[in-house]
């Protein structure tokens, strides 16, 4: 058809955009690529645990390039989570639980150039994970008899700028 113009979807913005070119990401599969769940001093801990716990969480992500030359990598974002009583009157807090879950996807860019890959593959395709690790983590804890941890939103354009500044 002559005078068609073209739109693709763009699912790093969730909006549409001309196919001219611009820069993209498209997300396929994602999945829980390994998960852990500790429990400590299980059973006497859950004597103790009455408030919710103070947990401390580290986030990193990783990219792999699937193939060479190919424009498929497989993104993680890796949560590490500690959980622990609160110190009250001078006790030393008690640590509850330890996670460590990474939660991976496979997304291939899209006419990306060498200044925008690495904000798509560190920032834009983590922000996209977030949700389903964030509800798996929840759930490990629920299940495993704790209040669910629930993890704020990440600012991974923060975290990346902060990373590259380290660099």
């Amino acid at each position: 058809m002559s005078g068609h113009n073209e739109r693709i979807i763009d699912s790093v913005g969730g909006g549409n955009q001309a196919a001219s070119g611009a820069p993209g990401l498209l997300m396929g599969i994602q999945y829980s690529k390994n998960v852990t769940f500790q429990v400590l001093n299980a059973p006497a801990v859950y004597t103790r645990v009455q408030d919710r716990p103070h947990v401390a969480i580290a986030v990193d992500v990783s990219a792999h390039q699937l193939g060479e030359n190919q424009p498929t990598f497989e993104v993680e974002l890796i949560l590490r989570c500690q959980g622990q009583t609160n110190s009250t009157n001078g006790e030393k807090p008690v640590a509850l639980f330890e996670a460590n879950l990474v939660y991976a996807g496979i997304f291939t860019l899209q006419n990306s150039t060498s200044e925008t890959f690495e904000p798509l593959l560190l920032v834009e395709a983590p922000r996209l994970l977030f949700p389903g690790a964030r509800h798996m983590l929840a759930t490990l804890s629920r299940e495993a008899g704790f209040l669910p941890v629930l993890v704020q939103q990440i600012d991974f354009a923060d975290l990346w700028r902060s990373r590259r500044s380290q660099a």
